[in-house]
């Protein structure tokens, strides 16, 4: 009951900080970058919506861990100097609020069942492959043994 009760107290500081990561996000990041990748194209319309500059965090979680974004985040310049993001004004309480949000906003999203199975079945015909031929090279060294 009482860890029941310590959890219940957490939760709208956890709230409030996934809230201030987000207004971070918004802030420093949305100009450029989608939280997640858009599912389908935005419909044409009379205002003009700009599409987004740099990828969308989904994709860059899947390719990054939160340490690689943590060092982006805090010198984007020195790890490629042609990028125009720009994140000096971020404040270090800043910055972990972003990572916090980014960490449960953009989970890297699993591939889909096809590919793990596509996946899977060329994992086991390398592994049967790699297995005929350890036989086939055990067989020709055992005859190979028989003729001497």
């Amino acid at each position: 009951m009482k860890r029941l009760f310590f959890l219940l107290t957490l939760l709208p500081a956890l709230s409030s900080a996934q809230d201030r990561g987000e207004l971070v996000f918004n802030q420093a990041c949305s100009r450029c970058h989608q939280a997640q990748q858009p599912t389908e194209r935005p419909k044409a319309s009379l205002f003009a919506t700009r599409d987004a500059v740099g990828p969308a965090m989904s994709q860059v979680r899947q390719k990054m861990d939160l340490d690689q974004l943590r060092a982006w985040v805090k010198a984007p310049y020195r790890i490629n100097r042609k990028t125009a993001c720009d994140t000096r004004l971020l404040a270090p309480e800043d910055t972990d609020a972003l990572m916090s949000f980014l960490a449960t906003v953009t989970v890297p999203t699993p591939p889909p069942r096809r590919q793990l199975l596509k996946d899977q079945v060329e994992q086991r015909e390398s592994e049967h492959a790699a297995q005929r031929k350890a036989e086939e090279k055990a067989k020709s060294q055992s005859t190979n043994q028989g003729k001497k």
